[in-house]
């Protein structure tokens, strides 16, 4: 006889009470919110959510789904209240796509006791428990005592077939049926054709460089990039066939960026142990140095040490399983399970920190970015070499022109450098993101060794914020926009982050796969979520022919604009919004760096108000008495540390909040980026 011990478990638990109409006591049938091709795979009813950090097995009643998309849990006393400050159109507070469930956990049915479950791993009949903890070091914790027999069970396979599939082309992005109408803003690069790459060349000055495209040929030596490569005049594409034969994964040394005076930022593999590849090289840095208007040799900067000398410096950069290890102490110390865990790391906080060094590796990237961005204004090339130059040296070379260009601080450039470094340049986002790669088999793919996954863009994110704490004003982007872009890293319904070179998303392009730009932020949020991603303190820079004539008026203008950040361990900090925004403790009201960004919105939303009413009166009523006091400031809406990753207290704030922050937005910007009048034809 089946006995369901319900009396012992309520009394650890917040249940609500059942409907007179549901049968054997039955919760009300719960269904999902499905997108166009989304389909349940797996359900559990009568499922508790249990409540975060929680020393009593408290939570909410409702029924847990698995689709081909996400984990949903839709909680039988639904309100208002459970939507986070910032609301994601296709996912909600209580949904994780499928990439981004990081690691599974059978319980105990409560916090404490657990056992990690791997695809293929065995599955209790009666699973008590099951903890889910994201990619985004978000923890969800389900208890399935009062679910019916086999209902856990079925929700675990579920999603270890799901969230760990074994072909690409099973993401969901392939089944996705949505019709997609881009609205990308005008000024976006996508440097996808050798036109985008012309502008680039242009906008930076640099006439000794020229495009080629041999690597879109059968002749290609550099398959994991794009077609459009920028190398030195004076290179010929065969000497470039000939030299990539020394360099690993082909990675010859390609012009990234560069100033009018002549420097220039390239990237470049490590050499091969060959006896030819220090010649190859030297050949190639020879064609460079020639590149440059005074013929300067350019600084070459082991970002990983010099493998083909064996040299090591202090600030060189650790091996991707070396840097794997130290993120997931990392998560370790942002995602504990119990309360009394949280209070035990809490009093060994910065020892736990310190030992993960994830904070020294931030430094040591922004220090690298420094030392090259001073040796470009003083008008020498720099090269950064690495490993297959797909990894750290994008991290840098991003941050090198984030310190030395004001475009790629804005949002639209922020984005170009994105999609240049990361995806034209072709970082491996599968292998790094834990993804199947394209265009193997199951059997192919258990065949093949284990890919070294490690969170690389999770480090440049972080460099970043890094940057933009140091320099409030500098950047046009929030923090909330970098989070948010991690988070939206893990939503495989964009292709974005979906694939390891821009040649596997050309062969899914051909195969009717719809390619949908994270960048169309419109797709998930609003234009009040949209504003969310706006500094109210940022300057736009000035217009391209005004620096010109600075530049040559001085030739003080590229130094001026530069930034110069403070590159020790002692510096960083640990970006609490994106680490810890999940730790119910930690989000105290009226606290942190929100509130001083709340302020400056309603600051420059008075400021805006006051110039519209300004341009409006008339000469006599202008030397009249207003309807409101030009020095009294809209009262700042209570909200707590980690808004807009807090969920909502009430419709009053998040009016209120609206109306400051969309005036963040001028009309041009939202005509460039969401209205569907730019949309093409």
């Amino acid at each position: 006889m089946n006995e369901k011990v319900v009396p012992n478990f309520t009394s650890y638990i917040n249940v609500l009470p059942m409907n007179n109409g549901d049968k054997n006591g039955s919760l009300q049938e719960l269904k999902p919110k499905l997108l166009n091709g989304e389909q349940v795979v797996g359900v559990a009813e009568s499922v508790v959510l249990l409540t975060p950090l929680s020393e009593r097995e408290r939570g909410r009643f409702g029924s847990l789904f698995v689709t081909n998309y996400k984990l949903t849990f839709v909680p039988i006393d639904a309100s208002v209240s459970d939507e986070y400050g910032q609301r994601n159109q296709l996912v909600g507070a209580f949904d994780v796509p499928l990439t981004g469930v990081g690691a599974l956990w059978q319980t105990d049915g409560g916090l404490t006791r657990r056992r990690r479950l791997v695809p293929r791993s065995d599955v209790p009949p009666k699973l008590k428990g099951l903890q889910v903890v994201c990619k985004n070091m978000k923890v969800l914790s389900f208890n399935f005592t009062n679910s019916p027999i086999g209902n856990g069970r079925q929700v675990a396979i579920a999603l270890l077939h799901h969230a760990f599939p074994k072909r690409h082309d099973l993401l969901f992005a392939f089944e996705y049926r949505e019709p997609y109408y881009p609205t990308l803003p005008s000024d976006l690069n996508m440097f996808q054709r050798p036109g985008d790459w012309k502008r680039e060349l242009e906008r930076c000055e640099c006439p000794h460089w020229r495009i080629t495209c041999i690597n879109g040929t059968s002749d290609a030596f550099m398959l994991t990039a794009g077609e459009t490569l920028i190398v030195p005049s004076s290179v010929l594409d065969y000497n470039l066939i000939e030299s990539a034969r020394h360099f690993r994964s082909g990675r010859v040394p390609v012009w990234v960026w560069g100033r009018s005076d002549g420097a220039a930022l390239l990237r470049s593999g490590e050499l091969l142990q060959t006896e030819q590849s220090a010649t190859a090289e030297s050949v190639l840095l020879e064609q460079v140095r020639r590149s440059h208007p005074k013929l300067k040799p350019p600084h070459v900067l082991y970002l990983c040490g010099n493998s083909f000398t064996n040299t090591n410096n202090s600030l060189t950069l650790p091996s991707l399983s070396t840097l794997n290890s130290s993120y997931k102490k990392l998560v370790d110390l942002c995602t504990p399970t119990t309360l009394s865990g949280f209070w035990i790391q809490d009093s060994q906080y910065y020892s736990i920190l310190e030992s993960s060094r994830w904070l020294r590796y931030v430094a040591n990237c922004i220090a690298f970015a420094d030392d090259a961005a001073a040796h470009l204004v003083n008008s020498q090339t720099v090269v950064l070499q690495e490993g297959d130059g797909v990894d750290y040296s994008a991290v840098v070379s991003c941050l090198v022109q984030l310190l030395l260009d004001p475009h790629y601080r804005t949002i639209a450039g922020f984005q170009s450098l994105v999609q240049k470094e990361w995806i034209a340049l072709g970082h491996p986002f599968c292998d790094r993101f834990g993804l199947p790669r394209p265009g193997n088999t199951k059997e192919e793919s258990e065949r093949e060794p284990t890919v070294q996954a490690a969170p690389v863009f999770l480090l440049f994110l972080d460099c970043v914020w890094q940057l933009q704490r140091q320099f409030p004003a500098a950047c046009q982007f929030t923090e909330t926009y970098l989070t948010t872009l991690w988070d939206c890293a893990h939503n495989h319904l964009f292709d974005t982050f979906l694939f390891n070179c821009p040649r596997d998303r050309e062969l899914a392009v051909a195969k009717n796969f719809v390619a949908r730009p994270l960048w169309d932020w419109g797709e998930q949020f609003s234009e009040q979520d949209v504003a969310l991603f706006y500094n109210p303190l940022f300057a736009p820079p000035a217009p391209a022919h005004h620096r010109l004539s600075q530049i040559s008026a001085s030739g003080r203008w590229a130094a001026s604009s530069r930034l110069e950040p403070c590159a020790s361990v002692a510096g960083m900090e640990l970006w609490s919004q994106c680490y810890e925004r999940w730790l119910p403790p930690l989000d105290a009201p009226r606290a942190g760096p929100v509130q001083y960004y709340l302020h400056h919105c309603a600051v420059k939303a008075q400021i805006q108000k006051l110039n519209d009413k300004l341009s409006t009166m008339s000469i006599l009523t202008r030397h009249s008495n207003g309807d409101a006091d030009p020095n009294e400031l809209p009262p700042t809406p209570a909200v707590t540390r980690f808004y807009p990753f807090s969920l909502r207290s009430s419709d009053t704030v998040t009016r209120s909040l609206d109306s400051m922050q969309v005036s963040l937005i001028d009309a041009s910007q939202l005509l460039d980026s969401q209205s569907l009048l730019n949309a093409p034809d």
